[in-house]
């Protein structure tokens, strides 16, 4: 049975899986291990990663969108359900070619602090692109179980892990191999794309741009240039890029005395909400705090973390693969059934009813360990009422109409009774996805009902079906036919992008990938699906070296040449 880890993040995504007691994270995109959170369209069918970036036949490309989980909000007519199941194709469709195998089912990661919304919501989006869920584990969670420390060490360790659009923060204890959460939080809006959002206002005031007349491809490729310009500064004291603009050029420059300005405020957020999941765990010391998420590749991030914590920093592992290669340790845990490894996750956020008058009765309280079962008895409010209505809210405000609300639900056929005389049980059980399931009976007759709530995150049930009977008509066709069309079809695309980059490439890849594309379209014609997986290859690993090289050159206006001999010269 083969299983992976998948870390389905808002700027990157990385698939890892365990090999002879090893983790492997697969090369998914032009040789690199993180494939960009990035969709465009052309003609209806999804671009994943760096080439919905590069491609210019497609639509405006769709990033970040993993923000929108769990909400009907759309861009570009779609949600982030939708586009989150591309992404997931994508990686299922680029591991098994690349590994050989099927995938049979996966551990996908979410965000610590993410709602019973936004986790079904993930789920229903790995379910459309044909992918099992093991469980969904908590990405802080997976971290630290990337980093090791559950083999050898006991003590209460943290987890800082700033990514490109979540923050999430937990407090782990760690005793003879019992791995505890003892309580999280996060912020689902702070992230390096607010820091990149603020490199581009900056550059556009300074330049006299009215951001109000630019176009969503303007506003994109404003992006891009911020955050190639926040990865590149690194030593540097500062980096110029041009961003075109309605046939100009504009100077685009990020110094490090800038980067620091911009990230100030929302590093000061990252250790407030770090402070009161402190205060939530009860814990006044921690024995070391685990680094995760592309933000803690910044020096100024690990300063800032090690300052204010005064302990000792876990950062020798890819901060932006650590959560895969965690999801992975814990699926192949439950797949080979190790009973070495115990993880005891906690709810995020508190769970409740909607009492008379608009309070909330809290029945599950947020940092609850899972999975949880808790019971409260209610009654009715008038004279020969036969029902109740029940009203699922989650969050931490006193007031129902400040929670959001996951599901009504009504037990009826309660026989007529005075008011307060019928004893009605509601039972609340979080899962270990961190998933609720309600039930509610009546006790003297044992009328009763259950529900497992999945609010609704975008799709109408109608679309859900759709969407998952022509899967599973995809699925029917022979396996060996299917997957020889596949890559047929992926060439064939794979052709006019790689032709179309060609010129980009320095002289000695200029001509071997010309010698390799023309052997692939004579292969493609002959249907000789040994050499066009062997050519396919080779031309992977030649673009694959100098794609992010060639993404710079085009948002900057200059020739790849110039970026690698600046680059040389740091």
């Amino acid at each position: 049975m083969f299983t992976v880890g998948i870390d389905l993040g808002t700027t990157t995504s990385v698939v890892a899986y365990i090999e002879d007691g090893a983790p492997k994270i697969v090369e998914v995109d032009g040789g690199k291990i993180t494939t960009p959170s990035v969709v465009s369209y052309v003609g209806g069918q999804p671009i994943v990663g760096r080439e919905a970036i590069l491609n210019g036949n497609s639509s405006a490309p769709l990033f970040s969108m993993k923000r929108l989980m769990g909400s009907d909000e759309k861009v570009a007519g779609k949600n982030a359900v939708e586009v989150s199941a591309d992404i997931l194709s994508h990686l299922k469709r680029i591991t098994e070619a690349k590994v050989g195998k099927q995938i049979d089912s996966a551990i996908i990661t979410v965000p610590a602090h993410f709602s019973d919304l936004q986790r079904t919501a993930t789920k229903q989006a790995a379910s459309i692109a044909g992918i099992k869920v093991l469980r969904l584990i908590n990405e802080p969670t997976a971290a630290a179980l990337a980093f090791g420390i559950d083999k050898n060490k006991n003590g209460v360790f943290a987890v800082y892990d700033f990514g490109g659009g979540t923050f999430d923060f937990s407090v782990l204890r760690l005793v003879d191999g019992i791995f505890q959460v003892l309580a999280t939080g996060g912020d689902n809006y702070l992230g390096g794309d607010d820091i990149d959002n603020k490199i581009a206002e900056y550059n556009f005031q300074k330049q006299g741009i009215n951001k109000k007349e630019l176009s969503e491809k303007d506003m994109i490729a404003a992006h891009l240039v911020s955050k190639l310009m926040k990865e590149q500064l690194g030593e540097s004291d500062s980096v110029h890029k041009k961003y075109i603009y309605d046939g100009q050029e504009f100077d685009f420059e990020l110094t490090a005395d800038l980067l620091e300005k911009f990230a100030e405020e929302l590093i000061r957020k990252t250790l407030d909400i770090s402070t009161q999941v402190l205060k939530d765990a009860k814990i006044h010391s921690i024995d070391g705090v685990v680094l995760a998420g592309g933000m803690t590749k910044s020096p100024l991030v690990k300063r800032v973390v090690r300052d204010f914590f005064k302990t000792q920093i876990y950062d020798d592992l890819n901060p932006e693969a650590v959560v895969a290669v965690g999801a992975a340790i814990q699926a192949d845990g439950i797949v080979t059934k190790n009973k070495n490894l115990l993880l005891i996750d906690v709810v995020p956020l508190t769970l409740g009813i909607e009492t008379v008058g608009g309070a909330v009765d809290k029945i599950i309280h947020r940092n609850t360990p899972i999975p949880i079962v808790e019971k409260r008895e209610y009654t009715t409010y008038q004279d020969n009422q036969t029902g109740i209505k029940f009203r699922v809210v989650q969050g931490e405000r006193a007031l129902a109409k400040d929670c959001r609300s996951l599901a009504t639900f009504e037990l009826s056929g309660i026989p007529p009774m005075p008011a307060g005389m019928p004893r009605v049980i509601v039972e609340f059980g979080v899962d270990v996805n961190g998933l609720l399931n309600l039930k509610a009976y009546e006790k003297t007759l044992g009328i009763s009902q259950t529900i497992t709530v999945e609010p609704s995150s975008g799709l109408s049930n109608d679309e859900m079906i759709s969407i998952l009977q022509k899967a599973f008509e995809n699925a029917e066709v022979d396996a060996e036919k299917s997957k020889e069309i596949t890559i047929q079809i992926e060439c064939e695309r794979m052709l006019k992008f790689w032709d179309s980059l060609l010129n980009d490439l320095p002289e000695q890849a200029h001509n071997e990938a010309e010698q390799k594309l023309g052997e692939l379209s004579n292969a493609l014609k002959k249907k000789d699906f040994t050499e066009i997986v062997k050519l396919k290859t080779i031309l992977e690993n030649i673009y694959g070296q100098y794609l992010d090289d060639i993404i710079s050159a085009r948002l900057s206006g200059k020739a790849i040449s110039d970026i690698q001999e600046k680059q040389l010269c740091k």
